[in-house]
């Protein structure tokens, strides 16, 4: 405040007859005055000047006093001074004082310290609240090479018995029953007949039963009876012949 109401009293020296000067901000905020702590001199003159609109400069002359006003950068001066001075030197001279104004400004800021954050200190800082600390889980025990080998072998079943002997196999059939009545011996000393097939042959009509044709194991069966009655035969015909 105490420099831009020096910057306003420079101006009144160096221009006669200056009845007033206020240093403004940009949106019209009063910064200094002269005379120095009596803005309320000048002010209801630049509050009528600033109610006909925002001019980067300009003036306004009454019949008694001239009222100047100038706008650079982000200051501005309103002056009120008589009638005896030229508008345009008036207007000269705010604006190098504005130009002043706007240059100490610039060197404030260029010399101004960045703010530094401040150092570290060397004792560390607790916390208010404790840190809550999540206990990791303990390793599973991995499995021993054995078991594992155990888990992804599976065991091969058991072969089944399909023989004879398999328990719960089908037991094998009896002995078939004997030929009919039709297939008598023939008595001792006749021939053979021609259709009769040598000892131990089956007929083709006896092995084949009204079912169709037999399995291996009834043929078997077959073959045994048959050669029972031959053997039988035989033996008749040879007592018949001691005999005779």
């Amino acid at each position: 405040m105490e420099d831009f109401s020096a910057l306003a009293s420079r101006i009144a020296v160096g221009v006669g007859e200056v009845r007033g000067c206020l240093i403004l901000s940009r949106d019209g905020l009063v910064l200094g005055s002269f005379p120095p702590g009596e803005e309320h001199l000048v002010k209801p003159a630049w509050v009528r000047f600033a109610a006909m609109g925002d001019p980067e400069k300009g003036f306004v002359e009454f019949a008694d006093e001239l009222w100047v006003y100038v706008r650079r950068g982000p200051y501005a001066a309103f002056a009120v001074a008589g009638t005896g001075i030229r508008p345009g030197l008036l207007m000269e001279h705010l604006e190098q004082a504005l130009l002043a104004a706007e240059e100490a400004r610039s060197k404030r800021e260029a010399l101004r310290i960045p703010d530094v954050p401040p150092a570290p200190s060397g004792r560390p800082r607790t916390s208010l609240h404790k840190e809550v600390r999540s206990v990791a889980p303990a390793p599973a025990h991995a499995p021993a090479a054995g078991q594992e080998e155990g888990r992804a072998r599976p065991t091969a079943p058991a072969p089944e018995r399909t023989g004879p002997g398999a328990p719960g196999a089908a037991p094998p059939p009896g002995p078939r029953a004997e030929a009919p009545s039709g297939a008598t011996e023939a008595p001792a000393g006749s021939p053979s007949r021609p259709e009769d097939g040598p000892p131990g042959a089956s007929a083709p009509a006896a092995a084949d039963g009204p079912g169709g044709p037999r399995t291996a194991e009834e043929e078997a069966e077959v073959d045994r009876v048959l050669l029972a009655q031959e053997f039988s035969r035989l033996l008749q015909e040879s007592r018949l012949d001691d005999e005779a």
